[in-house]
């Protein structure tokens, strides 16, 4: 690929998604005026920082090359434990958020198992975790809410910053510099990147890429427990239904955004401006009525839209390819 086509490649897909913001934005002014009321949007940056802090996780994922599936199955899983460990106590919050942490590690250090040592491929490993910790958590409860969130984690939630700002927001804002400087400007990052680029060149160059892949899923799965410990504070109460959605949010941020799926792509600005679209368009969508069917159909779409802007290098590769074989012919 030329120097130029390279750039446009690259050009398209960094303004795709501001230029699919600035769309759901003039869409959302048209059709549902009321979108852009104070409350409305505090629910926006609410919105940002759940989904954010899952897409940071998912993020580093996707980097080494792997998906993880099992997002929303830790989040509830924390959630249950906060709340059947403490029932409403804030003296035991802290013993139960080392539990839920543990147990994000555990999920977290089995999905690196599964990939790593069995060879099972990441989308396989990943949901069968998520599957095996949602039977757990139904048995666990019974499928009904239990427990009851300590009044000391609901700042977590629903407290704001200077009065307006969700502290959802501002935790993922600092998650998303802290993450994005060291991806950035640390050896580790660079790491991170060799490894999902090319696992073998890594490897024989000396990089540890079974400790980096490992510890991409740890970050996920402690990210997983943030978002649960987040979600539980603005709710008040345990639902094993109202998480799983975030698997699938996760990864359509990131990818919407411009992470690649197949790795060693991708920054922590692309996740952000994929977060902030996918959480505009979730809330204009619940402005406009649309029901969870409505909501999961336009993020399949959109993934679509991001996945094919990303094979935008085949098609250009393949348009050079065709161009040399008419120019080639011509000549004959």
């Amino acid at each position: 690929m030329s120097n130029a086509s390279a750039f446009l490649a690259r050009s398209g897909r960094t303004l795709a998604p501001l230029a699919g913001l600035i769309v759901v934005l003039v869409a959302a002014a048209i059709t549902t005026p009321g979108s852009f009321t104070v409350d409305v949007l505090r629910l926006v940056l609410f919105q940002i920082g759940l989904i954010g802090v899952t897409a940071i996780g998912q993020t580093l994922v996707l980097l080494v090359g792997g998906i993880d599936l099992s997002i929303g199955a830790v989040m509830t899983l924390a959630t249950v434990i906060v709340a059947t460990t403490t029932n409403g106590d804030d003296s035991a919050l802290l013993v139960a958020v080392v539990l839920a942490v543990l147990a994000g590690l555990a999920v977290g250090a089995a999905n690196s198992a599964l990939v790593q040592l069995r060879s099972v491929p990441p989308f396989v490993a990943t949901f069968a975790t998520f599957v095996l910790v949602q039977g757990i958590i139904v048995a666990w409860t019974r499928g009904a809410p239990s427990g009851a969130i300590p009044d000391a984690m609901r700042w977590l939630g629903i407290g704001r910053l200077f009065d307006f700002i969700p502290v959802p927001a501002v935790v993922f804002a600092v998650l998303a510099v802290v993450v994005g400087l060291v991806l950035v400007r640390t050896t580790l990052g660079r790491r991170v990147y060799a490894t999902g680029a090319n696992p073998r060149a890594a490897r024989l160059s000396g990089v540890p890429t079974g400790w980096i892949v490992t510890g991409a899923y740890l970050a996920s799965a402690l990210t997983a427990v943030l978002a649960g410990l987040i979600n539980a504070g603005y709710i008040g109460y345990v639902d094993a239904g109202l998480s799983r959605s975030l698997d699938l949010n996760s990864i359509a941020a990131a990818v919407i955004g411009g992470v690649a799926l197949t790795g060693g792509k991708g920054r922590i600005g692309q996740t952000v401006v994929g977060v902030v679209l996918l959480a505009v368009l979730l809330t204009w969508l619940v402005q406009l009525g649309a029901g969870a069917g409505a909501q999961l159909i336009v993020s399949g779409i959109v993934i679509l839209g991001a996945v094919w802007l990303q094979s935008g290098r085949f098609t250009l590769s393949t348009i050079r390819h065709l161009t040399r074989r008419t120019t080639t012919a011509e000549r004959g």
